[in-house]
């Protein structure tokens, strides 16, 4: 796999690019088999750079579609006033449905022909429409079999995933662009990451800080820590899946104390090995245990 700053910039080839993407991957298959207890995933790395989205680009990757109703159903289920967000062919936008009109139009904030809609699904609420551009899948959703169901996906995406750090740097890899075989995709049309103007979302986002007032709601399977900072908060994240990554280039021992002592009271060690089949990559230390629910 490959990454490079922009659709137009130079790729970077790396053996652990594909590796931190397919830890991702694997972490999210193993808690649909181990429901009864948590996986921690400690990984030192000499950098974290990418590693976080990396890491949430396989989770998001392995997470199955939602099962929607069509269209036509789901219209005439609804009653005026109820906020819907809609997936057509060129874009994804949230809206107030307004009835089917006499000639059988959808009136959602303009007048739509129902066969144009690819997907619709009711929201609690909306504090505004908003819209965006639907993108087309690209080689990293194709070679994960996203595009089957690439409406559904985008209309009612998971939203299990959550990624916790510095928010300038995450935001500046979520506009990073993934790799393989001379294609590329934005990082963001994978991890779709929740935002004050965005139509749909799946990865909430938090600063370390945030942590304090609000930890991830329970619905949240996987949390991605994003440097010692946000490792602090280790045992106190309910999710399924934690995957702490800790830059080795800061020195901070109280982070190693703090896994270690998580581990020792209340963890089973896991191999990464043999029972997630993963091999970190070259330079990169990797712990695992289980902890009960």
């Amino acid at each position: 796999m490959a990454l490079a700053e922009d659709a137009d910039g130079p790729a970077v080839v790396a053996d652990w690019i594909g590796r931190f993407f397919v830890l991702g991957r694997f972490a999210e298959r193993w808690s649909r088999s181990h429901a009864d207890s948590q996986l921690v995933i400690v990984l030192s790395v000499p950098v974290r750079d990418f590693a976080a989205v990396l890491v949430g680009c396989g989770w998001m990757s392995a997470t199955p579609a939602p099962a929607l109703a069509p269209v036509r159903e789901v219209l005439a289920g609804l009653s005026r006033g109820t906020p819907v967000r809609v997936v057509s062919q060129t874009k994804v936008f949230t809206e107030r449905f307004g009835g089917i009109d006499a000639r059988g139009l959808a009136q959602l904030g303009s007048k739509w022909q129902v066969d144009k809609l690819r997907a619709v699904v009711p929201l609690a609420s909306i504090d505004e429409p908003r819209s965006q551009p639907m993108p087309e899948p690209g080689v990293i959703s194709l070679l994960a079999g996203l595009d089957k169901d690439w409406a559904a996906r985008f209309c009612a995406p998971p939203q299990d995933l959550a990624l916790v750090g510095t928010l300038t740097r995450l935001r500046e890899e979520f506009a990073a662009q993934l790799g393989h075989g001379g294609g590329s995709e934005p990082i963001a049309n994978l991890l779709l990451p929740a935002g004050p103007r965005v139509a749909t979302w799946s990865t909430r986002v938090y600063t370390t800080a945030q942590l304090d007032d609000e930890l991830p709601p329970t619905e949240v399977r996987a949390v991605v820590l994003d440097g010692a900072p946000a490792t602090r908060f280790l045992s106190a994240i309910e999710a399924p899946v934690v995957v702490s990554i800790i830059d080795r280039s800061i020195a901070d021992e109280s982070v190693a104390e703090i896994v270690l002592n998580y581990r020792n009271t209340r963890g089973e060690p896991v191999s990464l090995v043999r029972d997630l089949h993963w091999i970190p990559p070259q330079g990169v230390e990797a712990l695992a245990f289980e902890v009960p629910s």
